[in-house]
């Protein structure tokens, strides 16, 4: 047992995970498997870990991060392209699993990265179930692009795969409702995001499995977290194009076609639009400050236990 802090990073792989622990300078490598993930943790329970830093590779982490937080440690996911440029930043030209676990414990030993807010098993179900929803769209939007294409026989059996997409999403849109509906929390929350014109059952699910920090946070921060904030690129005299980098790319997708949809039945969205436009900003940068306002006022709905109303005073719109 030891009680000197320790930072721990955990380079993940399909197969295995290579684990090294700051400053002790010892470096393990396991399989990624339930059983000895479990084994790991357990021989943990007794140190003084301050932070165990990995980096979010398709849900190969799903599996430690569930057992780290059960076991109440503090877990930190970042995107691999901070880890990459921390280790370049810090001279670590070279590229192994070994090395790369090395870096994300210096990495969270330096910079204290956010810790993961823990979740229940519901709402990794509703996270499951939401994110399978994307797929199937996303199969489905393929599917009826082959259709325009296709002719004979293989535009019948695109024609009844896209029967079966549409069959399974009622089914799964089904089952998203009935467990939004089993709690009293995201039901509430669902059916006070649906008062916004333009937010229907869909975004309000995905929002509420996998925006969990709406309403929680300032405008700026919620913008900045979900990746619509417009960040500067100047230097010296030269000021570059502001533009929006990083975030949840799943919830700025959603939101986009909240937006979509708000700029023409959300009489607030679409004043702002229309007036972007009339001084000549591009329809798309219009739109993406739309989709921003959109999300500002949704926060500050759930943030108020407030549903949306429009006023055509500005100091009284949400």
């Amino acid at each position: 047992m030891s009680k000197t802090p320790q930072w721990i990073g955990v380079d993940v792989s399909q197969q295995t995970l290579d684990v090294y622990i700051r400053p002790l300078g010892k470096a393990i490598q396991i399989p990624n498997s339930p059983t000895q993930i479990a084994q790991l943790v357990e021989s943990w329970q007794n140190e003084r870990i301050e932070r165990v830093v990995v980096e979010a590779t398709g849900k190969l982490e799903r599996e430690l991060v569930i057992q780290l937080q059960e076991a109440e440690f503090p877990v930190s996911v970042i995107n691999p392209r901070q880890g990459r440029d921390f280790a370049k930043a810090t001279g670590r030209l070279a590229k192994t699993d070994a090395i790369d676990a090395q870096t994300l414990a210096y990495y969270g030993e330096a910079l204290k990265p956010p810790v993961l807010a823990s979740s229940s098993a519901e709402t990794r179900q509703l996270q499951e179930l939401t994110s399978r929803r994307r797929q199937l769209i996303e199969m489905q939007t393929a599917e009826k692009n082959r259709c325009r294409r296709a002719r004979g026989k293989a535009l019948v059996d695109i024609e009844a795969h896209l029967d079966y997409l549409r069959g399974r999403l009622e089914q799964l849109n089904a089952e998203i409702e009935e467990l939004t509906q089993n709690c009293a929390e995201w039901s509430s929350k669902v059916e006070l995001l649906k008062t916004m014109p333009g937010i229907g059952q869909a975004i309000a699910t995905t929002l509420v499995s996998d925006l969990p920090e709406l309403g929680q946070l300032s405008a700026k921060k919620i913008a900045r977290l979900v990746g619509v904030a417009p960040l500067n690129f100047d230097s010296g005299k030269y000021k570059g194009q502001r533009r929006i980098q990083g975030g949840r790319a799943p919830v700025r997708a959603i939101l986009y076609m909240g937006a979509v949809v708000a700029m023409r039945y959300n009489p607030a969205i679409k004043v702002f639009y229309e007036r972007l436009v009339k001084k000549g900003k591009p329809k798309k940068l219009a739109l993406t400050a739309c989709l921003r306002k959109l999300l500002v006022m949704l926060n500050a709905m759930v943030r108020d236990h407030r549903p949306w109303q429009y006023s055509e005073s500005p100091a009284a719109r949400p």
